[in-house]
């Protein structure tokens, strides 16, 4: 493995961050994929089989899966060579994005919710605008700002609910899975499936549009719902979905 961060011609997630943005992601092994630590504790058990990160190419090719469990394994093993690595391929991404004339935004969480406010990493790149999703309430108790580069948005699972709505009421945005209740949307046309405009009186989102989490609207006194939907490349993980309440079902 050459690099940790994966770039937009990669990630068909990041590729969504318009032309001005340099965007890169981490992507390591979820939760105990990596046969070694959890590296989603907060992980519900409709999210766990339905992740994204067991979505698109990685259920295809198994390189892929094997590359994000060698970073994983290393992560838990040798901690502080795997900062080190960090430090020289975020250095490297500053090159790039300054080489392109773009600004740099980096997503070190893509299928992992680290707290990576904690590791020191973050606070020596202040130029650089760094975001994720997190399952942690506490990491956004206050606000969904840890760090001024930092931005963070709580991510809605099925058992969580009391957290989400003391989260919306606290001006954080809350992204929300959504199914359309039409046709079984899976693969290549999950995009075509309808998002509300409201959840529990909250403003919906497009949070497909861009993975630009940070840019995101947030009311004065009331946060947002960040629309997302079921990504499924399979009818049977679809059902799971929303069977387990992971995903909210919408239309009619």
């Amino acid at each position: 493995m050459k690099h940790l961060f994966g770039g937009g011609d990669t990630n068909t997630k990041l590729r969504k961050s318009g032309p001005e943005v340099e965007s890169a992601g981490m992507s390591l092994a979820h939760h105990k994929s990596a046969g070694v630590g959890n590296i989603c504790t907060h992980a519900s058990d409709g999210c766990i089989p339905t992740c994204v990160g067991e979505q698109g190419l990685a259920s295809v090719w198994g390189s892929i899966k094997a590359a994000r469990i060698e970073k994983t394994r290393m992560f838990y093993e040798n901690r502080a060579e795997f900062r080190q690595w960090m430090r020289k391929d975020i250095k490297r991404l500053i090159r790039k994005a300054k080489k392109n004339g773009k600004k740099l935004a980096v997503r070190p969480n893509m299928f992992s919710d680290v707290y990576w406010e904690r590791h020191g990493i973050i606070q020596e790149f202040p130029d650089v605008q760094f975001y994720d999703y997190t399952k942690h309430p506490g990491r956004i108790a206050a606000r969904n700002i840890l760090l001024p580069n930092y931005h963070v948005t709580f991510s809605r699972s099925e058992d969580n609910h009391v957290d989400v709505m003391r989260a919306l009421r606290s001006n954080c945005n809350v992204s929300v899975v959504f199914a359309d209740r039409g046709r079984p949307f899976v693969a290549n046309r999950s995009h075509l499936q309808r998002l509300p405009k409201t959840w529990h009186g909250f403003k919906v989102v497009d949070g497909d549009v861009s993975d630009l989490r940070y840019e995101d609207p947030v009311g004065r006194r009331r946060g947002s719902v960040i629309g997302l939907r079921l990504k499924a490349h399979s009818l049977e993980t679809r059902a799971t979905a929303i069977a387990s309440g992971f995903a909210v079902l919408t239309g009619r």
